[in-house]
């Protein structure tokens, strides 16, 4: 069995990482651990360690690289195509529009066309403006299987039949194991500039915040957080290794700006507070029941998402419903994955069959 895996970006990003990771577990545990895959990838070399054959798909001045368009003319050949969950389309401005055309036109455009069966995994589509939304709808009318992770995307592509979930991160999280409900005293705050700056609510945050630990999530091209996180005078920046593994003794308050960042600290038990930049914040946490604790990093109050975190660090029975509300939410997620694994299987039809009928 031969699967492509479309639209793949940097595993440096710890996010984008971590919807490649799902999407491959997902297929695997669908279709088998003899699966074969093909990553198109715009950063090949961060995704070294994966057991697939990495293609990529970056533009450069001199145009693709011929692996990559030889990959795009022959999804026919494959047994399922796969599009990674996601934020990528999108065109809200002229310069976000031409990089989507660019590094996700082609793999969308073969995608739709191609007559392998075709799943993308749960995105957030836009903005896009009127023009560019049509052209986008009609390529996903085309795709067998495109789910969405909010309720905006959902409304804009009704017509091309787009189905509602949640990420994948929300999908893939499974039981949290909890050691207590006791927290470290000191929050930790990661964040990201968003069009080109940490805006001056994040800033004033910060300084209410006093003491706090910080977290760089993704470290690379565009989306390299390092100066935003430590030009806040954090204490000490945690390693991924200590904040998004098990908690330890204690578990931590997180403010975090990255969905990614929030949804994989909450994975890690710890009781997070996200600033969202783009639908897709706004989507995940009401489907985890935290509606409350999802703010517009554009126009949130600073006092009312610290009196958030001081609640959360000196209030137990704070800490005990939000942790009960994220279980409920997410023993309902195993049943959404479930039912996403079978359309997966539904859709498959192996290569030879295709071709003999």
């Amino acid at each position: 069995m031969k699967v492509v895996l479309l639209h793949c970006y940097s595993a440096d990003n710890a996010g984008d990482g971590l919807l490649v990771d799902e999407a491959i577990q997902l297929v695997r545990s669908a279709l088998g651990d003899s699966v074969e895959f093909v990553l198109a990838a715009s950063h090949p070399e961060t995704f070294t360690g994966i057991d697939a054959r990495i293609v990529d798909s970056s533009p450069s001045v001199t145009g693709y690289d011929n692996e990559y368009r030889r990959l795009l003319r022959s999804l026919d050949d494959f047994d399922l195509v796969v599009g990674v969950g996601g934020g990528y389309l999108r065109a809200g401005y002229g310069l976000e529009a031409v990089k989507t055309l660019l590094v996700h036109g082609p793999q969308l455009r073969a995608a739709a066309h191609t007559v392998t069966p075709t799943l993308y995994l749960p995105q957030s589509v836009g903005p896009a403006a009127s023009v560019v939304r049509r052209i986008l709808a009609r390529a996903i009318g085309r795709i067998d299987a495109f789910y969405v992770r909010d309720d905006r995307s959902s409304a804009d592509y009704a017509t091309a039949k787009v189905r509602r979930t949640s990420d994948m991160a929300i999908l893939g999280a499974g039981q949290i194991q909890r050691k207590g409900l006791q927290v470290d005293p000191v929050p930790v705050l990661t964040v990201r500039a968003v069009r080109g700056k940490v805006g001056p609510l994040v800033l004033d945050l910060a300084r209410q915040l006093g003491t706090f630990d910080g977290y760089i999530q993704s470290a690379t091209g565009g989306n390299d957080d390092v100066h935003a996180v430590t030009s806040l005078g954090a204490r000490r920046l945690l390693p991924r290794s200590e904040l998004m593994s098990e908690p330890g003794v204690h578990s931590r308050v997180v403010v975090a700006v990255r969905l990614h960042a929030a949804l994989m600290a909450i994975r890690a038990g710890h009781f997070v507070i996200h600033l969202a930049y783009e639908r897709k914040g706004f989507g995940a946490f009401h489907d985890l029941g935290l509606g409350v604790y999802v703010h517009n990093v554009n126009k949130f109050e600073p006092a009312r998402v610290l009196r958030q975190v001081h609640r959360l660090l000196n209030n137990e029975s704070e800490r005990s419903s939000y942790a009960e509300t994220v279980t409920v939410a997410l023993a309902r997620s195993s049943e959404a994955r479930e039912n996403l694994t079978r359309d997966l299987l539904t859709l498959v039809t192996p290569v030879e069959q295709r071709s003999s009928s």
